[in-house]
């Protein structure tokens, strides 16, 4: 269908290296697939369903002066801090705490490439 988000692309340097990052961190399935235009491509699988309150939809949020800007791709999990802790140990850094969002949790993280994303848990999952 025309103009709704269609692929989510995680830009890096490092690929083997990130797909270590994000099997070990969401236990994500990545597979090697061959070049697109001459560029290794290979392909996660998050093993879910996509929640189906937000399968269309998106935000766009006046972020405070001194935030990073750009385009974050929020995940859901079950334990922000826990997540924040697996994402130190893996090498990525979190670049904010767990606060209050919406009707649960959020949080940022930067993978080992500094591609930020955003974490989300549900008010009644912590």
């Amino acid at each position: 269908m025309p103009n709704t988000f269609d692929w989510i692309e995680i830009r890096t340097g490092d690929i083997e290296g990130t797909a270590r990052f994000y099997e070990g961190l969401f236990g994500w399935k990545v597979t090697e697939k061959e070049t697109a235009d001459g560029f290794a491509v290979w392909i996660f699988d998050t093993g879910g369903e996509p929640r189906v309150q937000n399968l269309r939809r998106g935000g766009i949020w006046l972020r405070p002066a001194g935030e990073p800007l750009g385009v974050v791709v929020y995940i859901v999990v079950d334990d922000i801090e826990a997540t924040l802790r697996r994402v130190n140990e893996l090498g990525g850094r979190a670049v904010s705490p767990k606060v209050p969002l919406g009707g649960g949790y959020g949080a940022l993280f930067a993978d080992p490439g500094g591609n930020l994303f955003g974490l989300y848990e549900d008010k009644d999952a912590g």
